[in-house]
């Protein structure tokens, strides 16, 4: 099984989610974990963007997460973007209750309550 993408959908009366800033696409994608997080983190790039929106994009310009990877269990891990390698990783703390850096969740950890947002921009 793989993590989901989704284009977030817009509240009413807000901005368009997929707007076109100058020469740019801006959207938020939800994505939902699976139950076997993959070593190194889940992928997201163009092959992503396109299968949302059916269109052929050249590059991502940017990404940003706006949520954290949070469920409705008492858990919650960081979300971050690792640029180089184009994937969503996911964090925790390395001890619980300990004042410790926060550590990549192992692999096949069990996200699949788990979702998190991204702002991206692409064009």
């Amino acid at each position: 099984m793989a993590a989901t993408f989704a284009v977030r959908a817009s509240g009413a009366g807000s901005f368009n989610p997929v707007a076109v800033p100058g020469s740019f696409f801006d959207a938020i994608i939800q994505i939902t974990g699976d139950s076997s997080y993959p070593t190194g983190g889940y992928a997201f790039g163009i092959t992503q963007l396109a299968a949302l929106f059916g269109g052929a994009y050249s590059a991502i310009e940017s990404v940003e997460v706006v949520n954290p990877w949070f469920s409705s269990t008492p858990s919650t891990f960081i979300a971050a973007w690792d640029n180089t390698n184009g994937k969503v990783l996911a964090f925790a703390q390395g001890t619980a209750g300990a004042a410790v850096a926060q550590v990549q969740v192992t692999a096949a950890t069990n996200l699949s309550t788990f979702t998190c947002s991204l702002r991206v921009r692409f064009y």
